[in-house]
């Protein structure tokens, strides 16, 4: 349909409080939104998330806010979380995997954040591994997964998302502008938070249950097919030291392959990613 038709975009201004009511009359999911946690103001939906799940909180709680005062991305950097214009979210999960395979979590919801954004936009986004969702380069949605788990199991995950809908750039703070994007930039409108919402749940859902039911196998493809970096001459930073090589794509396992400059192929398991000049 043609993106002004699109049910994600609407004429009506910014500023109204989230509408949950709808949000549940809509949703039809197995796994996720079992409850919810609301809030105009917190200091961060991750960190409330993980006290639930420490006090025993079921899978697919939702914990969702307003706004953040501290917000929290990967490698501790700050989520600028404006009130009233986004989706800032966590989810409590328990998936039946062995802890090396938690990683696998945050790829899944990558697949997932893409696909709902991809509906609502001309052109599906890419993917930044391990966790950031781009268009034309620029950050429009960042994952943030923190599990516990002991060695032989995993307790449980908060899986955060910051979405970014309705604050445009010239409102970002300076040091963002040149980096970030939202779904309002790139539509010419303001952007229903409550359909992305439920868009956003069920597309989890469905993946979540991909990856339990069919392995990281059911999964890696769709992230594959939309990795902005393969081929791609990068720079990762891995315990204090740098290689510099090609982005091949996953392994089976979900590591980045990166093959550097004398040919040899390493998968990484973490680490942070920089494109570089060819």
């Amino acid at each position: 349909m043609p993106l002004s038709e699109s049910p994600g975009i609407t004429s009506a201004p910014p500023g109204a409080a989230l509408d949950l009511a709808r949000v549940r009359a809509q949703l039809s999911t197995r796994r996720l939104g079992s409850a919810f946690h609301y809030f105009q103001e917190i200091d961060s939906t991750n960190t409330y998330a993980r006290k639930l799940a420490e006090d025993g909180a079921a899978e697919g709680a939702i914990i969702i806010a307003e706004s953040q005062t501290h917000g929290r991305g990967r490698l501790g950097r700050r989520w600028e979380s404006p009130p009233f214009s986004n989706l800032y979210l966590s989810l409590i999960l328990r998936p039946d995997l062995s802890p090396r395979h938690a990683p696998q979590i945050t790829l899944t919801a990558a697949v997932a954040v893409a696909e709902t954004v991809g509906a609502f936009l001309p052109r599906s986004p890419s993917i930044k591994w391990p966790n950031d969702i781009l268009f034309n380069g620029k950050k429009l949605a960042g994952i943030l997964c923190e599990a516990a788990c002991d060695a032989v199991r995993i307790e449980y995950v908060i899986l955060g998302i910051g979405l970014n809908l309705n604050c445009h750039v010239a409102t970002m703070p300076e040091g963002l502008r040149e980096r970030a994007i939202s779904m309002a930039d790139l539509t010419g409108a303001y952007v229903s938070r409550e359909n992305i919402l439920v868009r956003l749940i069920q597309d989890l859902d469905r993946c979540y249950g991909d990856l339990g039911e069919g392995g990281f196998e059911a999964v890696r493809p769709r992230w594959e097919a939309r990795f902005g970096l393969r081929g791609r001459r990068v720079q990762v930073e891995v315990g204090g030291r740098l290689l510099v090589g090609w982005a091949r794509g996953l392994d089976r396992e979900g590591a980045l392959i990166v093959e550097d400059e004398q040919g040899q192929r390493r998968s990484i398991v973490a680490g942070d990613v920089i494109p570089l000049e060819s």
